[in-house]
């Protein structure tokens, strides 16, 4: 095939094509065969009739159409190809000439942006040192506990972080409402699971008796009859339950089963160490995202703004599906956080170009400091995962399958952030 390859600004490359003639009278075989198969002709049976007698019946257009959507992938394949470009987004193709003898077709494809690396080396932004507290220990082993607490009846009246169980029924304006009511709902009191005031109402209720609930939903909450409006929940309580924690003994400690920890001391040294590293965990990553941010400042980006349109999609996309999880959809989170559609597309534009301008600093100081993860680094790192979950090498492999790309990417930004934050203050 007959190609012309013009580079255009912001990082686009531009590929005239005149298709092989061969393949272009191919596809139009091909395409009218199949649309020839639908059509009727008098005295044959669908499809049998001769093909000159079917041609007049077949819209040229819709054959042309056809084959042109049947010969644009391989077109586009051969151009990545043979001219060896790395397409970062989705191409757009225009047809230029078009007849039974030929077909040219213009390809315009997103590449690879173009960065000037500003002063990546050398900044000196001050390292937060931390420390954890005892008391910040004692918080994590209470934490603990909690998780492992068992429910039990409570006699008496109900606390926050108790749970009471009782049936309501919610009344607007005196009439019940669609969804305002269930039969032994376990609630714990201040879980912050139902509207604000609703739980404290019921702090001091117990087993038994009735409690009128009153509050006012918030706007935008939920369908218009109960938006903004005042309720009231008819609350009869069944039960009251509280928590009982395990307590901090050798046998909770046993129950934790903690590798090499087995009392109370060895239970705090190693809260202390997992908390330790939590935390320089935290500010590390926060120093790092600092001086990106002023690596940025110093340097120059153009990216196509298909690229970006790309990566807003993706992050929209992954924020539908975290919203799904919780309940809601996109339109009712644009209404919780009275956010107008245009505002939001906009906040996905702006997160979307910062996020990109993010990885590609950090993908060029890579290519600059020509760091890489070679294949014994990669397998060193498998084994250890492997040694963890008792698989060998090749099991790893085979259950990371086509995630294995994945996995030497993130060591190498690994080692690509622990050169900078070797190299900087």
């Amino acid at each position: 095939m007959e190609r012309k390859v013009t580079k255009l600004e912001h990082c686009h490359t531009e590929v005239l094509v005149n298709v092989d003639k061969d393949l272009w009278k191919k596809a139009q075989t091909k395409a009218f065969n199949k649309l020839a198969a639908n059509v009727t002709v008098p005295g044959f049976r669908k499809g049998k009739a001769p093909a000159n007698m079917l041609k007049g019946r077949v819209d040229q257009m819709r054959v042309f159409n056809e084959a042109i959507n049947d010969v644009l992938q391989p077109v586009y394949e051969d151009v990545l190809r043979e001219e060896k470009i790395q397409p970062m987004a989705r191409p757009s193709f225009d047809v230029t000439k078009l007849s039974e003898e030929e077909l040219e077709v213009k390809v315009t494809i997103a590449t690879r942006p173009e960065v000037e690396l500003g002063k990546y080396t050398d900044y000196k932004l001050g390292k937060e040192k931390v420390e954890v507290t005892d008391e910040e220990v004692d918080a994590s082993i209470e934490a603990l506990r909690k998780q492992n607490a068992t429910i039990a009846p409570k006699d008496g009246q109900a606390e926050k972080g108790d749970t009471v169980v009782m049936d309501f029924e919610g009344f607007v304006e005196g009439v019940p409402f669609e969804g305002g009511k269930a039969e032994n709902y376990e609630l714990e009191l201040g879980s912050g699971a139902f509207i604000p005031g609703f739980e404290d109402q019921l702090v001091g209720a117990s087993a038994g008796i009735e409690v009128e609930v009153k509050v006012k939903f918030p706007e935008n909450y939920g369908p218009d009859e109960i938006s903004g409006k005042d309720a009231t929940f008819k609350c009869t309580i069944h039960e009251v339950k509280q928590k009982v924690l395990p307590a901090l003994d050798e046998e909770f400690i046993k129950d934790l089963n903690i590798p090499e920890v087995k009392t109370i001391d060895e239970l705090k040294a190693n809260r202390k160490e997992a908390l330790q590293k939590q935390k320089e965990d935290a500010a590390r990553q926060a120093y790092l995202n600092k001086l990106v941010d002023e690596i940025k400042k110093v340097s120059k980006f153009d990216i196509a703004e298909e690229i970006i349109a790309d990566e807003k999609e993706n992050r929209k996309k992954d924020m539908e599906n975290r919203l799904k999880q919780s309940g809601i959809d996109l339109e009712q989170y644009l209404v919780l956080t009275k956010t107008s559609q245009e505002d939001f597309d906009k906040q996905m534009s702006e997160e979307a170009r910062k996020g990109l301008e993010s990885f590609l600093v950090m993908d060029n100081v890579g290519i600059k400091e020509n760091l890489s993860v070679s294949d014994e680094e990669l397998d060193a790192e498998l084994t250890k995962m492997g040694e963890q979950y008792k698989m060998s090498l090749e099991q790893i492999k085979q259950a990371l399958g086509q995630q294995l790309p994945n996995f030497r990417h993130n060591m190498l930004m690994q080692k690509i952030e622990k050169f900078l934050y070797e190299n900087n203050k």
